[in-house]
């Protein structure tokens, strides 16, 4: 289980290093909603990201990818390839695009979302609508539908893997918890240092990533 979780720590803590969301925690937090709002929209993000793991790992392992002989591993190994690449072109698009430093249109309307609406919007950027998380998510599911772990073992996995997604979102989370009189005072210079470079940020993060996930395929496929 342990290397399982190794196995999956850069994806996770790449999922967690998504400045939109954490800016959008952020702004839930200044504007007095962030231990109810930002605690719906954390967990929207954590829900998608173990319902989806989860369904790609039970059909994974039902099809046989926990074999290393088998068709559909190398059919991961060979997805998990194309996802790298799909990254790499994504690094690109966001360098072209990095002059860009306004927020996207849909943060000016988290002010007046409800809980439900707070939490849909954490599932929805935790993965439909990212064009990072999503595969990065495939990816995992892959992995650890690879895994010859016991059934309580996998569902740990996914568990945790759950958590590392959400780490970062949950420190401006934290302080509007602990803290909530001297939030704008904590966490405006990071929510405008993230709007800033978040292209920069994003197009580091593809590139990484993308690497890794064409590396990690090629290696399976090897041996």
């Amino acid at each position: 289980m342990i290397p399982v979780l190794a196995d999956l720590l850069t994806i996770g803590v790449a999922i967690a290093i998504s400045p939109l969301a954490i800016v959008a925690v952020i702004l839930m937090a200044t504007s007095g909603k962030g231990r109810t709002n930002g605690t719906a929209f954390i967990l929207g993000c954590y829900t998608f990201a173990i319902v989806f793991v989860g369904i790609l790992v039970l059909v994974g392992r039902s099809a046989g990818t926990e074999d290393p002989d088998s068709g559909p591993h190398i059919t991961v190994d060979i997805v998990e390839i194309v996802l790298g690449l799909g990254l790499l072109v994504l690094a690109i698009r966001q360098w072209r695009h990095r002059a860009s430093n306004e927020p996207p249109a849909w943060m000016a309307r988290l002010d007046g979302l409800k809980l439900g609406g707070a939490f849909l919007v954490g599932v929805l950027i935790s993965g439909p609508l990212s064009p990072k998380d999503l595969p990065l998510l495939v990816a995992a599911g892959g992995r650890i539908s690879q895994a010859t772990l016991p059934v309580e073992q996998v569902v740990a996995v996914i568990l945790v893997f759950g958590v590392m997604g959400i780490m970062a979102v949950m420190v401006p989370w934290f302080i509007s918890v602990v803290s909530p009189g001297k939030v704008e005072v904590r966490l405006s210079a990071m929510r405008t240092w993230l709007v800033s470079n978040h292209a920069v940020i994003m197009t580091v993060l593809f590139v990484i990533l993308g690497v890794k996930l064409i590396g990690s395929g090629v290696a399976d496929l090897a041996s």
